[in-house]
């Protein structure tokens, strides 16, 4: 595992058309696909449907439905600080530094994607009650067979960008069983960015699924004037640097294309 997490982060290589992917959004034949549900008008705005409907491995936007279950079974908080297992996960040269801060609160571990946080607190968890929440959620294929703290990373757990929306519709409509605590607090974690235009809830996650080949997700709602819309995003890169450089960027110039953003 420790070599497959290496590969994860470690790539190095920067290749001259990360800015040039950036430029656009994703758009019809490319190595890409963004899904959007305008909740108000009842509309769908696929691009490259066939890879919408393709499963790939949550890498960290299984944050998601993790930090649902965490806050669910009392493992996590939103007023605690929380630091790094170093003697259970030794630290790497790749790692951002907000990873070892000592008082890294839940919302900054989400967002920033603090894997061997998320790993430790997924360790307090039992197969089975991960098993009972992903059954209730309907995720994906629900296939934890995986290891207890890396099912979803390029592992047994997979969904497709039409099961992303399909999910966070149903977060929303507050169906996953969860208690009403749990919905509150979460939504103040989702929450990225607010403007007086909109409101943005996102979540990022990137992974090695082949020799040279990274999958990048970007998936979340825009709340507007118009509604509700809720997006996922996927797209290819030959790296993990360059699907850094370019994934929000490239998923945020599809939301505009679409008048979303």
């Amino acid at each position: 595992m420790r070599s497959s997490l290496n590969l994860f982060f470690c790539s190095l290589l920067l290749t001259t058309t990360a800015p040039l992917l950036a430029q656009q959004g994703c758009q019809k034949d490319e190595r890409c696909t963004m899904v959007v549900y305008s909740e108000q008008s009842d509309t769908w705005k696929i691009i490259n449907k066939a890879r919408a409907q393709r499963a790939f491995s949550p890498f960290s936007t299984y944050k998601i439905p993790n930090t649902l279950i965490l806050l669910e079974q009392g493992k996590v908080d939103t007023t605690s600080t929380y630091q790094v297992d170093t003697a259970q996960y030794k630290p790497e040269k790749w790692w951002p530094k907000t990873w070892l801060s000592d008082d890294i609160r839940l919302k900054d571990a989400f967002h920033n994607s603090a894997l061997p946080l998320y790993q430790s607190w997924t360790n307090t968890l039992t197969k089975s009650q991960i098993q009972a929440h992903l059954d209730k959620f309907s995720y994906g294929n629900k296939d934890i067979n995986g290891p207890l703290d890396a099912f979803w990373l390029n592992s047994s757990l997979q969904l497709s960008a039409i099961e992303q929306i399909d999910f966070l519709r149903r977060l929303d409509d507050k169906s996953l069983g969860l208690s009403e605590k749990t919905y509150q607090t979460f939504e103040s974690i989702f929450l990225k960015e607010s403007t007086p235009e909109y409101k943005l809830y996102a979540k990022t996650g990137t992974g090695p699924i082949a020799r040279k080949t990274y999958v990048g997700w970007y998936v979340g709602k825009v709340e507007n004037a118009q509604g509700t819309h809720y997006f996922a995003f996927n797209m290819y890169a030959p790296t993990f640097r360059e699907m850094v450089k370019v994934r929000v960027k490239k998923a945020q110039a599809t939301l505009e294309q679409l008048d979303i953003l």
